[in-house]
């Protein structure tokens, strides 16, 4: 079984990438994924992510195997009703929250992360979606801190938190907290260099890590050749590619 914990939909306004759901359905046949979370990428460049999120749903929708995490801008006043839509779609098993891309801080998000946990999903704190030397010159987007995700993470137990595009050193910066925290997992699409993996698991356990290929953004291969040049026990190597998936996002082991 492996689960992709950040897969896109969508296009990207600066680069001729373009994720379609049949794209996606073959990188999964091609590397034998079993279940991929899936965002809106056009979502992230809405004030009201709603029309990217209806076009996700309706894209998966009744697919086996792929599941929706939709984006909530939390300073949007109808932010509550989007996520008791969500909530009512049994695909849907996290809301993705972006909050340098709309314009707020990892604090702010406290009332809508519990709100979603009230109802059953996971949230997901999207930290970068590339490196930030190549934004366009006139776009500044800092990356959201990891300490902050860290930081409401231990504010709020009932809440599952996934930080997503996180790297290899933010992760060794906050490894002592993170450690000790059971509610946060760590997307590893953006944790690259030699042995990242190893070198992951060694800061904070592979019980914090999702394998996941940000697909199409990145070329999904990378993502299962440094997993498979990490070299882990065949236990933490089943965890780290879904078992741990499995309990963040609360998904089926079956694909249905």
């Amino acid at each position: 079984m492996i689960v992709d914990a950040a897969a896109h939909l969508g296009a990207w306004p600066f680069r001729d990438v373009s994720g379609s759901v049949s794209g996606l359905l073959r990188m999964m046949r091609e590397h034998d994924v079993t279940h991929a979370v899936v965002s809106p990428l056009d979502g992230l460049y809405y004030q009201d992510p709603d029309a990217p999120n209806q076009r996700l749903m309706r894209a998966i929708g009744g697919r086996p195997g792929l599941f929706a995490a939709p984006i909530v801008n939390a300073r949007m006043s109808n932010w509550r009703a989007r996520v008791e839509q969500m909530a009512r779609n049994p695909q849907v098993k996290a809301m993705r929250l972006a909050p340098t891309f709309h314009g707020y801080r990892i604090a702010d998000a406290h009332e809508a992360a519990e709100w979603a946990a009230a109802r059953g999903l996971a949230v997901a704190v999207q930290v970068r979606m590339l490196d930030e030397r190549f934004h366009p010159p006139f776009l500044e987007l800092p990356p959201a801190p990891l300490p902050e995700v860290v930081e409401l993470a231990a504010k709020t137990s009932r809440v599952r938190w996934i930080a997503s595009a996180v790297r290899l050193m933010e992760i060794q910066q906050s490894a002592e907290q993170i450690r000790t925290l059971g509610n946060l997992w760590l997307d590893i699409s953006h944790v690259d260099g030699l042995d990242c993996v190893q070198r992951a698991c060694a800061a904070v356990g592979p019980e914090r890590l999702l394998c996941s290929t940000c697909w199409p953004f990145f070329y999904a291969p990378s993502a299962f050749l440094k997993m498979g040049e990490a070299g882990l026990p065949a236990r933490q190597r089943n965890r780290v590619m879904g078992g741990n998936a499995l309990g963040a996002f609360r998904l089926p082991r079956r694909r249905a």
